[in-house]
C-alpha cells in the first residue's frame, strides 16, 4: 500500500507491502527492501540491513508522533486510498478546505449554509452527474465560510462548490 507521509513541510512516498509473512518497504523511487518490522501496541521496531529504528508511536486518524531516543517526529500520514477518496469527494490535494466539482453536473441538494459547523465526513451537497447522485462530503471538521453554488445550478469540472475553514473536532 502506498502512503504519503508529510514531515516538516515535505512529502515522502512510502510503499509498504506484506508478502508471505515478510514486509517490503520502498521510500520514494528507491528499490524496495525486505525489512523486519515488529509491532507491540504503540511500540514499533523496524530493522533493515543498514539500521535499526525503534519508536513509540501515538496519534489519531492521520497525525502521529513517533517518540524516538533522539527526540520526536511529527508526521501526517495519508494512504493512497484516502487521497483518492478525498479527490473524488471534491478535495484538492493542495487545499482540502476547498471543495470543487470533479466532473460536470447539476447541484441537486445543498445540506449546509454559511456559518454551519460540520464534522469530518459530513454531507455538504449532492451533485447529479451522469444520471447518478454523488454525495460530496467534508474532508475535515470546520465552519462553512462559503457556498458558491445554488440548488439546480449546472457546474463545470473544477468549479468552486464550497469552502470550509478548519476547526478542531471535539
Amino acid at each position: 500500500m502506498l502512503f504519503f507521509v508529510q514531515h516538516q513541510g515535505k512529502e515522502y512516498r512510502v510503499r509498504v507491502e506484506s508478502r508471505r509473512g515478510q514486509y517490503f518497504v520502498a521510500f520514494g523511487d528507491e528499490p524496495e527492501t525486505c525489512v523486519d518490522m515488529n509491532f507491540y501496541g504503540h511500540d514499533v521496531t523496524f530493522l533493515d540491513p543498514h539500521e535499526v529504528f525503534s519508536a513509540n508511536i501515538v496519534g489519531s486518524k492521520q497525525d502521529f508522533t513517533a517518540w524516538i531516543p533522539d527526540g520526536n517526529l511529527s508526521l501526517h500520514v495519508e494512504s493512497e486510498y484516502r487521497r483518492i477518496v478525498n479527490v473524488l469527494r471534491g478535495a484538492q490535494a493542495a487545499n482540502e478546505n476547498i471543495l470543487t466539482a470533479k466532473m460536470p453536473g447539476k447541484i441537486a441538494k445543498i445540506h449546509v449554509k454559511v456559518g454551519d459547523i460540520i464534522e469530518t465526513g459530513a454531507p455538504v451537497m449532492v451533485m447529479e452527474a451522469m444520471k447518478m447522485e454523488n454525495e460530496i462530503r467534508s474532508v475535515g471538521a470546520g465552519r462553512v465560510i462559503q457556498v458558491a453554488v445554488k440548488e439546480g445550478q449546472a457546474v463545470e469540472s473544477g468549479a468552486l462548490l464550497a469552502e470550509i475553514e478548519p476547526v478542531e473536532e471535539s
